[in-house]
């Protein structure tokens, strides 16, 4: 008996130490649940859903994650016994959102809700082509030699858009959304992006970013402060054209959007 008080000692410390919010081992006949009320299982991308939880015990951790993926990272944020947690999403398709919660007692009670993704009133990018840049054909990487290509810049695109900053906030920031792959010495500063199932919608912004990689390190080809441009799609909303140029003179930047229109 003595020795089994000293193991459940030890297990009991081990446990009171924990500080990782793992949520492994639920505890054994727990009557801990939560109830998933989804705004609506049929969304366009970008569109925000909401997912109220309700448990019927104070919720002490909370986590979510996408498309059948393992919840790993979970929030101690005084949720209370209910809670509103906020989605978009960037892609069409079945989405399956789980959410896992832990109670004060390692009660664990996961559920999850499937939502249908369309399209919507979105563009498609569908291709990207660089005409210039600052200090275009000119020496990036002055470690080689004036006729070496290998001094050209190694050309890496991003685009950045408006999206979910937070999941326990109904709030939008500009966050980082694709980066291309690496053009080196140039390249021909053509992207092919059909298959990156690229879509937003018609009346949002985009910023555009352009930068020399090498390794880790990373100059800026537009050589301008801010590091981006930010373009619209409004001007073309009536003409809907297949390609769209914009420039920047002043910095002696343009480059070219393929695009495919909603079918209205």
């Amino acid at each position: 008996m003595k020795n089994l008080l000293i193991i459940s000692f030890f297990c009991l410390s081990l446990l009171g130490c924990a500080s990782d919010n793992s949520i492994d081992t639920p505890a054994e006949l727990s009557t801990f649940n939560i109830e998933l009320v989804p705004s609506t299982v049929n969304v366009t991308i970008e569109e925000t859903l909401s997912i109220t939880v309700n448990a019927n015990e104070k919720i002490e951790l909370l986590g979510t994650s996408l498309d059948n993926l393992e919840v790993k990272n979970f929030s101690n944020l005084g949720f209370g016994s209910s809670v509103v947690l906020y989605f978009n999403f960037d892609t069409p398709g079945q989405k399956t959102i789980r959410v896992r919660a832990l109670n004060s007692k390692n009660g664990i009670s996961e559920k999850q809700v499937i939502v249908n993704v369309t399209r919507g009133n979105t563009i498609k990018i569908t291709g990207m082509k660089v005409v210039s840049f600052y200090n275009i054909n000119q020496t990036w990487d002055p470690e080689y030699g004036a006729n070496d290509p290998n001094r050209l810049a190694d050309v890496v695109f991003g685009f950045s858009k408006l999206k979910i900053s937070n999941q326990f906030q109904n709030g939008y920031n500009m966050q980082r959304w694709f980066v291309s792959t690496v053009k080196e010495n140039q390249g021909d500063l053509n992207w092919g992006l059909t298959n990156d199932d690229l879509y937003i919608k018609s009346d949002k912004k985009l910023r555009v970013g352009l930068v020399d990689k090498d390794g880790d390190v990373v100059q800026d080809l537009l050589n301008a402060v801010p590091d981006y441009k930010e373009i619209s799609f409004t001007d073309y909303l009536i003409s809907k054209p297949n390609t769209i140029t914009y420039s920047f003179p002043d910095i002696n930047l343009q480059f070219i959007l393929t695009v495919e229109w909603p079918i209205q």
